[in-house]
């Protein structure tokens, strides 16, 4: 193809420009896949951490405490398919305190053989388990909260009631939520409503689903039931957080994406100046026989080139950051985000998006060059010095 050979002897002619120009789309696209890769990373991992002990369904009588029938629930519930667990629980506000230390919390009443059974908690010390009606299980940040807190210990906790139990931790949690591993205290069922001195009642009864993108079809099974229940998925008590977070994301693409626009920008000001340049060209080339059409195609190409070399070399660029920000996460910042590794996600179909987007602005960034290429006089080209 005729065309493409003087498209790429252009590009020759002008290496640094070229070379320029390549640069700026492979580094504006790569500065888009990594933020998102990242974005994306973050956002997985917080609603990993979020979900290991935040119910994916929760029923809830809007007069308060779950009469004594949640048993009858909990198995009509278990039979539906997709359902892991049913677990009924009594929340309360308490206090933990040591001689040194005291401070607010959530307690959390479960049976333990629901913990031990549906719940995927990661443990780092101790077991998964609420043996005794004395036992608690603490999250990492409140155990190193309160000087170094260590299986076996002994805890005080005081009630909403003003009465103080000792407790001795069992286990020690960590599930990359801060607030969950710093302020949620676990202990069993039996013990909690012996404390609250209401009988065998909850507050409410959590769902737990094999897959949490599940919970709207669940839930709607549930309310099938005909129980008096209040019945929320998890997205619905999230949905201030899962908004913030889409629109933060939104903001960052939109922000990036601009970058890629200004980037390919400099791809139709090389094309400007090689029109300018090559006028006596363009006119020998229409002299000749070659249409307006077929000149236009010529810096058409040309930037497309451009365009595809930048996406060719993203394939090395991207990887390469990401290394290098893993390397740098590790040593400096995993710490202070609460995090043990840099999380990374991205899919197929956002990377094919991104390329696409990419090679469409490329390509309307080289309609107005090729376009004045193609209408230049054929007589006044070959006048041109």
């Amino acid at each position: 193809m005729v065309e493409l050979f003087i498209a790429v002897r252009h590009l020759k002619e002008r290496k640094f420009q070229s070379i320029f120009s390549i640069l700026g789309v492979a580094i504006s696209v790569t500065v888009l896949m990594v933020s998102l890769t990242v974005s994306n990373g973050l956002e997985k991992n917080m609603l990993k951490s979020l979900l290991t002990l935040n119910p994916h369904i929760v029923l809830t009588k809007g007069n308060g405490d779950v009469s004594e029938d949640y048993m009858d629930v909990k198995k009509k519930i278990e039979e539906i398919n997709g359902v892991k667990g049913v677990i009924p629980k009594y929340t309360a506000q308490s206090i933990i305190k040591t001689d040194e230390y005291a401070k607010g919390v959530l307690a959390n009443g479960i049976p333990n053989e629901d913990l031990e059974k549906t719940i995927d908690l990661k443990m780092v010390a101790g077991k998964k388990s609420l043996p005794e009606l004395d036992s608690a299980i603490i999250g990492e940040e409140m155990a190193y909260e309160f000087g170094g807190l260590k299986v076996g210990d002994d805890i005080k906790v005081i009630t909403t009631e003003n009465k103080e139990v000792r407790f001795k931790i069992s286990g020690i949690f960590k599930t990359g939520y801060y607030e969950y591993d710093r302020n949620l205290l676990l202990i069993p069922l039996q013990t909690m409503q012996i404390l609250q001195e209401r009988g065998e009642v909850i507050s409410e009864i959590d769902v737990m689903l094999n897959n949490p993108k599940d919970a709207e079809a669940v839930k709607q099974k549930i309310e099938k039931l005909g129980f008096n229940y209040q019945v929320n998925t998890w997205g619905e008590q999230n949905q201030q957080l899962l908004n913030a977070v889409k629109f933060e994301k939104f903001v960052l693409v939109s922000l990036l994406l601009l970058i890629v626009i200004i980037a390919c920008f400099a791809v139709s000001v090389i094309l400007n100046m090689v029109v300018r340049e090559k006028i006596r060209d363009i006119g020998i080339l229409r002299s000749i026989g070659y249409s307006g059409k077929m000149v236009k195609k010529i810096f058409t190409i040309e930037g497309l080139i451009i365009g595809v070399l930048g996406i060719i070399s993203t394939f090395a660029l991207v990887p390469l950051v990401l290394f290098v920000l893993d390397k740098l996460f590790n040593k400096v910042v995993s710490n202070t985000y609460y995090l043990d590794k840099l999380p990374l996600s991205i899919t197929l179909k956002e990377i094919g998006i991104i390329y696409l987007v990419t090679i469409i602005i490329v390509y309307l960034s080289t309609l107005y060059p090729s376009y004045r290429a193609s209408k230049l006089n054929p007589v006044e080209a070959l006048k041109h010095d």
